[in-house]
């Protein structure tokens, strides 16, 4: 049978119209803010919660018994387990968050810059190849300093900083191509837009990579967030119907023609977001009632 972990036992059934939440998650994030924050919250709520670990026992397919009684499941993490075990409760017709298929969307970095890219979204030039071909392929004079990305990367992981296309030449790569950006001129800042469903919050933070003329030392590690811009906010739902999501975050930098998105991400921690756990819990709670109410 599939290992389910609680942090407390079900003590009592759930007050009558809330739902039963299965949290599927790696491991790796049960120690960040989110989806602990969340789980906190639901159960605060008398929502009854099972957190699923798929690392934790083997399951033989067809055995449904670790998706029984549940309404709805929430999912964090973009290991192939946990990809695999949402399709498993989507084809058991189990409402998820986010979609298998959305957090597909978001998990090849190379397909994700295609689909924005195909949507007219403002992005930085972008290139795709190995280093060695990224090279020859900039030496023309106009390529600025480069990040070159995994493909399959997150929490910022194995991002690297190319000053020139020269340098790519001694690049040692671990995998056959790259995801090649040309850094955005900026404020030495970089705008993190919070998405559940169609709200958003901006949160301002330090670039990661910034022209040194252009960095500014004067913004803290993680600004309280606040409403969106207009402009923020109608990016941000662009990109949630582009691929799908319900809980996610854009990275963008803000420029002279309006921000400039850098990547999308599904289920970040929503560092700086107020009352964010709340607002989660709030928007599960929602989301299941819905198809709840749809399906009767």
């Amino acid at each position: 049978m599939m290992s389910v972990t609680s942090r407390t036992p079900f003590a009592r059934e759930p007050a009558p119209g809330l739902p039963r939440v299965g949290v599927l998650v790696e491991r790796r994030y049960l120690s960040q803010a989110q989806p602990g924050g969340m789980i906190a919250a639901l159960r605060a709520r008398d929502c009854r919660v099972r957190v699923i670990d798929p690392q934790a026992h083997a399951v033989r397919l067809g055995e449904d018994g670790w998706l029984a009684g549940l309404d709805l499941v929430v999912a964090r993490g973009r290991s192939w387990s946990v990809l695999c075990m949402l399709a498993w409760a989507e084809a058991r017709d189990i409402p998820t968050i986010n979609r298998r298929a959305a957090i597909g969307a978001v998990h090849n970095k190379a397909e994700m810059a295609l689909a924005l890219e195909s949507a007219g979204v403002p992005m930085p030039r972008t290139f795709l190849g190995s280093p060695s071909a990224l090279g020859g392929r900039l030496h023309d004079g106009r390529s600025k300093p480069l990040v070159l990305k995994p493909t399959f990367g997150d929490n910022g992981d194995g991002l690297r900083l190319v000053s020139q296309p020269s340098e790519l030449r001694d690049v040692e790569w671990p995998e056959a191509v790259a995801l090649a950006q040309e850094l955005v001129p900026g404020p030495g800042t970089e705008r993190k837009l919070y998405g559940i469903g169609d709200e958003v919050w901006a949160v301002e933070r330090p670039a990661r990579f910034a022209p040194s003329a252009d960095a500014s030392p004067a913004v803290p590690a993680a600004a309280a967030g606040g409403p969106a811009t207009a402009a923020e906010t109608g990016l941000a739902r662009y990109c949630r119907r582009i691929f799908g999501l319900e809980l996610f975050g854009l990275d963008c930098i803000p420029a002279a023609g309006g921000p400039v998105v850098i990547e999308v991400n599904d289920f970040p921690n929503y560092t700086g977001v107020p009352d964010a756990s709340e607002r989660l819990a709030e928007f599960v709670i929602a989301h299941a009632q819905r198809r709840a109410e749809t399906c009767a």
